[in-house]
């Protein structure tokens, strides 16, 4: 119990570090397995720490002021295989960009799989709106 509430505030912190786009300070495996679903210009399957790094600069540059508010966190298992759902939602500048899913495993402290469920009806218009034109 006392390693899930645990677990509960280092994946706060690990939005908030998202929210402040510090991408070098996520504690991500070498080899992290990373997956945005969808069929859109953001989806992913990237594998690799600098990959999934990489990809989250690209996110900021499309969305600059890009904020993400954890709604609810579960977590299960221990340190060797924790288990991490978080529902959340993605906003800029107070306005939504989509909702989303996590799901994760954490080994031994690092991200090291990663998968992302959007809206992505919603996510899609936002990426239209900056379009120009």
């Amino acid at each position: 119990m006392i390693y899930r509430s645990l677990v509960r505030k280092v994946a706060q912190t690990g939005w908030q570090r998202l929210s402040d786009h510090r991408v070098d300070d996520l504690p991500l495996a070498a080899d992290v397995h990373f997956v945005f679903l969808g069929e859109h210009e953001l989806a992913a399957d990237l594998r690799g720490a600098e990959a999934l790094r990489d990809w989250l600069r690209a996110l900021f540059v499309r969305f600059p002021r890009l904020r993400f508010e954890p709604e609810d966190v579960i977590v299960e298992g221990g340190p060797w295989s924790t288990r991490l759902a978080t529902r959340y939602t993605a906003t800029q500048d107070g306005e939504l960009v989509y909702r989303g899913v996590q799901f994760a495993r954490i080994t031994w402290g690092k991200l090291v799989e990663e998968t992302i469920q959007p809206d992505t009806q919603l996510l899609v218009a936002a990426l239209a709106g900056l379009q120009p034109g």
